[in-house]
């Protein structure tokens, strides 16, 4: 099937690598046999189209559905344009304050960090994509949604892409975001959370 590369972001020494399938819009996230990330320097990139035969992964975690494995592959071209052909796609993208994030399910931290906690209220996907009615500021640790309110506390996100660092993401930029896999610290009573971060941008 026709997959196109939305996303590459860190994930320890390895790749975690996103795509959309054109024919139906589904998000999927590219495994190797073994359910192994691709590797840094993969030579998926973002705005490529690759043919792809693939199987569902047999190990899925809500609100992780996107996991597949991939058998062959076959690069087909490459979108210059990626931001026009997602707009263009019909594909949902949540737009404004970071509370319309998938659908306003998230919660938020006293330091201003987006989270999943709630397994019985969890979004469809852990990935979309989202166009802030605000400027994101880059404070050398997250992305800053910040709209100098007193009774709006700022929200930060964490960025985990390959993209070299950009001081602001204007307002009206298409990102691409996603939540971490559940993780809690060790040894804590806490519930395990899936915390908010920012993919990159086009």
């Amino acid at each position: 099937m026709e997959i196109i590369i939305t996303s590459k972001t860190h994930k320890g020494r390895a790749a975690c690598v996103g795509g959309m399938i054109l024919a139906n819009n589904q998000f999927v996230r590219i495994l190797n046999p073994g359910k192994r990330d691709q590797p840094a320097n993969t030579d998926f990139n973002i705005g490529d189209i690759w043919d792809i035969e693939f199987k569902n992964s047999d190990n899925i975690t809500p609100p992780h559905i996107e996991d597949i494995i991939i058998s062959t592959r076959r690069f087909l071209r490459h979108i210059t344009n990626v931001s026009d052909f997602i707009l263009n796609s019909g594909v949902t993208i949540f737009k404004g304050s970071p509370e319309q994030i998938f659908n306003g399910k998230l919660g938020w931290t006293g330091s201003g960090g987006g989270y999943i906690e709630d397994r019985e209220n969890l979004p469809d996907n852990s990935v979309g994509f989202w166009i802030s009615d605000l400027d994101l500021k880059y404070d050398g640790t997250r992305y800053l949604y910040d709209p100098d309110d007193f009774f709006y506390p700022t929200k930060k996100i964490k960025f985990v892409g390959f993209q070299s660092i950009v001081d602001v993401i204007p307002a009206g930029t298409l990102m691409r975001i996603s939540l971490a896999r559940w993780w809690k610290p060790e040894n804590s009573e806490m519930s395990e959370r899936c915390y908010l971060q920012l993919s990159g941008w086009y």
